[in-house]
């Protein structure tokens, strides 16, 4: 008989083993992030945590609606076995919904956008010479200023931004490039704003005043491809080298959705699909010609390399149409007259 209680509590112990009851909060809003693969977390805070983190991992039976704050109480488990590398260490059931309360979410559609300088202070500012890029996932912003590239911190809460001082490089432009930049780095840099979203104008308030300090404007898909089209851009820099890179240059037809153009030695031919700023290259094609200058040959592998990536974000800054991979700029193309 007490062979058997020992048993059957030894079986208890290694059921109950590696599980706890916890409470977590769920925010709100989701966030982009990076797991084995780009997607989308939801933002906890775990017990008593001050902060929220990323949950990478899903709890079983939770029914998650955006627009709500939740308090839940979930079952961790640990793991045990051999734990997928693309898996979490543990499984979360939920146990019961404690609270769900409705969040009133701020438009953020802005985040992750290239927005164009369009007013200081009221007054009109022209040619695209202003623009910048709040990444949400990094709470980093960067851009050009007028002349020179800046980067900056901030912090967002709901409508609120404080920006940190901002940091460029020191180069020397025209007076009239330079006057700008001065009144742009100091309208932006170090202060506290008031976010007004309306479509794709976002307006940086003065939060006493309520008056517009800086006006964005986010260009619509249309116009940047309007831009792009038809155009000849030529390779000026790959993996953060700026060089003279031959012939390698691209160029888009938007009506047929095809692109073409030369790597550096052979001609390349295919198509293309976009969603928003992201961009396929599809059904990559070229010439078979042998390429005996080497500097060429490792030009055409590089960039044949980055066009067969599955999924590339870019942008157009003046004239110059820029290729990212994640964060990192792996091509730059300058638009040839």
């Amino acid at each position: 008989m007490r062979t058997q209680i020992l048993v059957l509590m030894m079986a208890l112990s290694t059921l109950s083993f590696g599980q706890k009851t916890i409470t977590l909060q769920v925010k709100e809003n989701t966030v982009p992030c990076e797991g084995v693969a780009p997607m989308d977390c939801m933002q906890v805070k775990e017990g008593n945590a001050t902060s929220w983190s990323y949950f990478y991992s899903t709890i079983e039976g939770f029914n998650y609606q955006p627009g709500y704050l939740y308090k839940l109480s979930v079952l961790k488990t640990k793991r045990t076995g051999n734990i997928p590398a693309d898996a979490s260490a543990y499984t979360y059931k939920l146990k019961k919904v404690i609270s769900k309360k409705k969040v009133q979410v701020p438009n953020t559609a802005y985040l992750n956008k290239k927005m164009v300088l369009t007013r200081i202070n009221g007054k009109p500012v022209t040619g695209g010479k202003v623009f910048m890029t709040l990444d949400n996932t990094r709470n980093s912003i960067s851009g050009k200023s007028g002349c020179n590239r800046f980067n900056a911190g901030y912090k967002l809460s709901g409508n609120t931004i404080e920006v940190n001082p901002l940091m460029g490089t020191m180069m020397a432009c025209d007076p009239e490039s330079m006057q700008l930049e001065q009144d742009f780095m100091a309208a932006m840099g170090n202060k506290k704003f008031e976010l007004q979203s309306q479509g794709n104008t976002i307006h940086f308030k003065d939060p006493k005043t309520k008056t517009a300090v800086l006006t964005f404007q986010i260009p619509a898909e249309s116009e940047i491809w309007s831009f792009i089209n038809g155009k000849k851009w030529k390779l000026i820099q790959m993996d953060h080298t700026g060089q003279d890179y031959g012939k390698a240059m691209i160029q888009f037809d938007v009506t047929t959705k095809k692109v073409s153009g030369n790597s550096g030695c052979n001609n390349f031919f295919g198509g293309f699909t976009t969603q928003g700023d992201e961009i396929s290259f599809t059904a990559l094609g070229s010439t078979k010609m042998a390429c005996l200058d080497k500097g060429a040959a490792d030009t055409e592998k590089k960039m044949l390399q980055h066009l067969s990536n599955t999924s590339l974000r870019f942008d157009v800054a003046e004239q110059t149409l820029n290729f990212y991979k994640g964060d990192k700029l792996i091509m730059m193309f300058g638009m040839v007259r």
